[in-house]
């Protein structure tokens, strides 16, 4: 099975992505940030010491694992590399105060994955949530490196279980020293398949947004829109989730309630896309300044910001549940304790779950749902402390995982 895996990926890397890079930009661009890379790592590094590499798929992934990271540092001093397999969070890498160094990472070949460790030779790794690279772990297993998947969850179906490549994933994620699940539920189905590495901790994203909460953040521009208006922050929208958005707005005519859009593209030809669509008057948020900041709609087209802008909002808004793409993290905006409405496709999400049946979080399927919720978030107080209340319920207790996880760790 590592045969035919390794044939897969020089297909990838020696045809299908050339091929598709013809078509893609965003392909193109994968394939340009590669050229020389274990070069420029090379370069960077210089053989520095007392080395921990985390590995996260994109932005979204980073912020989880960021007080493991904090607490990493402090407890060991040590270099902490960051790669990305996506160019989201590598763009706000100067942003990263946490990390010495971030890069994307190298494609997972055998060559590159002898390579990049040698030129790493990390003390420990970490994976966080369902990043799995079979070349970088027989590497890692080689050298008896520690290695640790964080923020892990399994169900019963995923594709890691599934033929043709369940032997091969089962055989990668026993290569673990400890995998940190965050429910009883992933760390059953993995004992069934005899991986016993396993330990739960319950999640970190609870403590990521609590630090996030308790960050200093005050925006002129978002203050100077908002004034003493009634605020509804719209977070990670998708093309589905937009067009129920500015349907209500346009239906609702309320000119004493301010919007703020976030889309999760941000790219020129995504905000194109947008301000084609809508009929309504909005401003761009990097087009305006504190001394032109006009009108009851403002599209955020910036990356980074909306953790700390949730804390504007009355009531918001987390998109990716009306399509197929994938909710966002809701617990961004409940931890400001303020009412938060989701799409209907939340199942993959334990904290989705959990908010909803406990019904602080509402959930819409279509257009009559979301207009009505709105129009009872909007006028009812009561309505509004109620989900505030359960939100507020919900926080009690849940930290923790960072401390979970660094008592299993041995160097």
């Amino acid at each position: 099975m590592n045969h035919l895996y390794n044939i897969f990926i020089k297909l990838i890397d020696n045809l299908i992505l050339p091929f598709l890079g013809l078509f893609s930009d965003k392909i193109k661009r994968f394939q340009i940030n590669r050229i020389s890379l274990l070069e420029k790592i090379k370069n960077e590094i210089k053989k520095q010491k007392n080395i921990v590499w985390f590995h996260a798929a994109s932005l979204g992934e980073y912020e989880i694992a960021v007080p493991l990271i904090k607490k990493i540092k402090e407890k060991y001093s040590s270099t902490i590399i960051l790669t990305f397999f996506s160019e989201s969070g590598f763009k706000l890498k100067d942003r990263i105060k946490e990390i010495n160094h971030t890069f994307y990472l190298p494609l997972d070949t055998k060559s590159n994955a002898r390579k990049f460790i040698d030129i790493l030779n990390p003390e420990m790794v970490f994976f966080v949530k369902s990043e799995i690279w079979p070349n970088y772990l027989n590497e890692i297993k080689k050298r008896n490196i520690k290695t640790y998947l964080v923020e892990s969850s399994f169900k019963k179906n995923d594709r890691y279980f599934k033929n043709p490549t369940r032997l091969l994933f089962i055989n990668k994620l026993k290569i673990f020293d400890k995998i940190f699940t965050i429910d009883e539920e992933s760390k059953r189905v993995l004992n069934k398949e005899s991986i016993n590495n396993v330990e739960l901790t319950e999640s970190l994203k609870i403590e990521r947004v609590s630090e996030i909460a308790r960050e200093k953040y005050y925006n002129t521009i978002i203050e100077k829109f908002k004034e003493d208006k009634f605020c509804i922050v719209c977070g990670s929208t998708w093309e589905k989730d937009e067009k129920i958005i500015f349907k209500y707005i346009e239906k609702s005519k309320n000119d004493n309630i301010k919007w703020i859009i976030a889309p999760h593209d941000v790219s020129k030809k995504n905000i194109q896309r947008i301000k084609r669509k809508t009929k309504l008057k909005y401003s761009i948020y990097s087009d305006i300044s504190i001394n032109n900041v006009h009108g009851n709609i403002l599209i955020l087209d910036t990356i980074g910001q909306l953790k700390n802008i949730y804390k504007y909002s009355d009531v918001s808004y987390v998109g990716g549940g009306m399509g197929k793409t994938g909710l966002h993290n809701i617990l961004e905006a409940c931890i400001f304790e303020i009412p938060v409405v989701i799409g209907k496709n939340y199942q993959k999400f334990k904290e989705s779950i959990e908010l909803v049946n406990l019904g602080a979080v509402i959930s819409i399927k279509n257009q009559l749902e979301f207009d009505s919720e709105f129009d009872k978030l909007i006028k009812n107080e009561e309505y509004r402390f109620n989900k505030i209340n359960k939100t507020k319920k919900y926080f009690k207790g849940k930290t923790g995982a960072t401390n979970r996880i660094i008592k299993n760790l041995t160097l």
